[in-house]
């Protein structure tokens, strides 16, 4: 047994304590002595012990009290009685409370020896038992965790998991800022109210640095804790490791009500911190490019828009209010990133419009609207062939169907058009009714508005139209042109007082 393994005697007769730590410290052990059970109960608070042997009397007390004590601090401990009164009841009693096994005084070396080692084969085989399982849970999750790539999603499966599997009360990621080299929380659960305390948080940052400095996972328990909030009991604190660099910390805390954690969840944890590590260093890499795919997109859409002055920030503005209304309905993060690229790429198709129907200075003929319509559909054909895009497919061919059948490419109605075409249908609208055109000047806010409450129903999805007015009241939609914009108008030769009062008439 190459691990440490430290054994609690209590006795009230020192004698008794010499003979059985003589007799034990010739083996592997680490043998600590107690004469009463407040000695003995303050020991096991502290410290963690993977045997304790007790007299059942100690004075006027009894040792079933430090049975009972010890079972409820450490629920794996293994505990021994000896007696020099061997009854049936005695027996009975200490086997409910969960001891192992009971010695009969006076008993000889080699008794005292088998069974000592015994009850520490029995906790060998225990403990392994519930490693096992907490290995196979954390595989269950860890394989879960990596079926998503939003990062919210995963910090919480990392800190459900930790605290469902480890029995703690509050877990806490906090990650290193690569620019400040500084600790930052990212996400804690199951938080009580003493976890709120500022100390806590001191502490925390305390020890993740000292965790960070050494790479090392770390518990802390209360003789480590000097000084600090008397509730916490235990904390363990892991590094979270990618390519040899430390990330960041996984924490974990219980309360004075909870057992101290053992090195041997220490070393399962291990499993969590190293697959939670992974995951999140996929998820960053990820971000980065799927935010310079965004940018490639950006500058394509920007490109197309180039071509039109007056279309010049149209991109923009209907991106941002489709993410509005997106969140207003309360659509899932997965979706609302859906949006972003969709509502980019929405008039993609316009690049195979030639210039003289896409920037006619009045209204388009029959047969060159026909032209137009075609846009939706030369968007899907540009952007099918590329998996990252797909996604946006939805936005970019259904953005000018209409909720009564009357629109185009499909002349879908209803809910046959996919919620991309009828979210995007009403953004893209109001962008239109408020934005200069060729032959005309913008209709204003007041009037699109009125559009949309008037045709709910007709050209708009009812739901969406209430949730996009709602926005609207609530001022969510904005009506200002932002600073993307004004560049693109500066860019265009317009200064920056008539972008405003073109853009507000």
């Amino acid at each position: 047994m190459s691990e440490k393994i430290n054994i609690l005697v209590v006795d009230d007769e020192k004698s008794v304590c010499d003979l059985v730590s003589n007799i034990l410290s010739e083996e592997p052990f680490s043998v600590e002595t107690a004469s009463n059970p407040e000695q003995a109960i303050k020991f096991l608070k502290s410290q963690s012990a993977n045997m304790v042997i007790t007299d059942l009397r100690l004075g006027k007390e009894s040792g079933l009290e430090v049975i009972k004590r010890g079972m409820e601090l450490q629920p794996d401990i293994v505990a021994i009685l000896m007696t020099g009164q061997p009854t049936i009841e005695n027996a009975v009693t200490v086997l409910k409370l969960g001891a192992y096994d009971y010695l009969v005084k006076p008993f000889s070396e080699e008794v005292l020896k088998a069974t000592v080692y015994s009850g520490l084969q029995k906790q060998k085989l225990f403990r392994e038992n519930i490693n096992l399982k907490e290995q196979l849970a954390l595989y269950k999750i860890s394989t879960a965790m990596g079926s998503t790539s939003d990062m919210n999603q995963i910090l919480d499966m990392i800190l459900t998991t930790a605290i469902r599997e480890f029995e703690a009360d509050t877990a806490s990621i906090l990650l290193l800022d690569e620019k400040s080299g500084k600790l930052i929380l990212k996400a804690s659960r199951g938080i009580p109210d003493y976890n709120l305390t500022k100390s806590l948080w001191n502490l925390e940052d305390k020890l993740s640095t000292m965790v960070i400095n050494d790479a090392q996972p770390k518990i802390f328990n209360q003789k480590n804790l000097e000084n600090t909030d008397k509730k916490i009991n235990s904390l363990i604190s892991h590094p979270l490791l990618a390519k040899g660099k430390v990330i960041g910390v996984l924490n974990l805390i219980r309360s004075e009500k909870l057992n101290p954690f053992s090195s041997g969840q220490l070393q399962t944890m291990g499993i969590l911190a190293s697959k939670a590590s992974n995951i999140l260093e996929n998820n960053k890499l990820y971000e980065e490019l799927e935010n310079t795919y965004f940018s490639v997109i950006t500058t394509l859409a920007n490109a197309i828009e180039a071509r039109d002055f007056y279309t010049g920030g149209h991109t923009e503005r209907v991106s941002r209010w489709a993410l509005t209304l997106a969140k207003k309905l309360n659509w899932p993060d997965t979706k609302i990133k859906e949006v972003r690229m969709g509502s980019i790429l929405h008039d993609i198709g316009k690049i195979g419009i030639p210039d003289h129907i896409l920037n006619k200075p009045a209204a388009l003929t029959k047969s060159e609207f026909e032209i137009m319509k075609t846009h939706p559909e030369i968007g899907v054909r540009i952007l099918q062939g590329i998996a990252f895009l797909l996604p946006a497919l939805p936005y970019v061919l259904y953005h000018h169907e209409r909720y009564d059948g009357k629109g185009y490419p499909k002349n879908l109605s209803g809910e046959k058009i996919p919620t991309a075409g009828r979210l995007m249908a009403i953004v893209d609208t109001f962008d239109a009714i408020t934005s200069d055109r060729p032959y005309r000047k913008n209709l204003g806010y007041d009037h699109a508005v009125q559009e949309i409450k008037d045709n709910i129903g007709k050209q708009f999805d009812p739901e969406m139209g209430k949730a996009f007015l709602a926005a609207w009241q609530a001022g969510e939609i904005e009506k200002s042109p932002s600073a993307f914009e004004k560049t693109q108008r500066i860019f265009a030769g317009k200064s920056e007082i008539s972008v405003e009062s073109t853009f507000l008439k």
